[in-house]
């Protein structure tokens, strides 16, 4: 990802904050094939750092990179920025926008247990309280057997918190102002943190 210095993020409570809230991501693997990619929820592993948790299909060729390199891309909140809310001009339309590029190495799961686990995280928020465990045994396996599971193991994060950190100050509360006026309260709120 190219990332002009002025938008580097790199403070890994905010970084782990935008996968925890934005979890569904892009797994892009290059191979044989040559590129692909699979939009799949992951899940944090640890309280630090970003090892992730995933898994795909059995019948998704990518699964055939497990064991390889990969790359998993999380979008936040982004919106549209008109040159029209700007105090200082001349200035043209622009796109505001948090991003984060985990690279790192595919490392499959071993057993049911690890597999479960990794299920369960990733129904942490069901109103119904599923649980893995619920399911009848046989049931179970069948589901087992028909993904491929697998911890993304970092090598580089990179994350771009592209928030107007270019324009002066009261330009970005123009910008903040006008995105919650029209409901982008999200990207707003990013913008208003980088003013403190």
């Amino acid at each position: 990802m190219y990332v002009r210095p002025v938008f580097e993020e790199r403070d890994e409570g905010r970084i782990r904050s935008l996968v925890a809230v934005h979890p569904f991501g892009l797994l892009v693997t290059h191979g044989p094939r040559g590129l692909e990619a699979s939009h799949i929820p992951f899940q944090l592993l640890e309280e630090t750092g970003l090892a992730l948790a995933g898994h795909l299909a059995a019948g998704n060729p990518q699964c055939d990179m497990i064991g390889g390199e990969a790359l998993a891309v999380f979008s936040g909140p982004h919106a549209y920025v008109s040159p029209g809310w700007y105090a200082a001009h001349p200035a043209v339309p622009t796109w505001d926008f948090a991003a984060v590029h985990v690279t790192g190495r595919l490392v499959p799961m071993d057993g049911a247990a690890q597999l479960g686990e990794a299920m369960d995280a990733m129904a942490a928020m069901d109103p119904h309280r599923f649980r893995v465990g619920q399911l009848e045994d046989g049931y179970r396996a069948r589901m087992f057997a028909g993904v491929r599971a697998f911890t993304l193991v970092p090598t580089k994060v990179e994350a771009q918190w592209k928030m107007s950190q270019n324009r002066s100050a009261e330009d970005r509360r123009r910008v903040a102002a006008a995105l919650r006026a029209g409901g982008e309260d999200g990207t707003a709120a990013l913008i208003e943190a980088t003013l403190r």
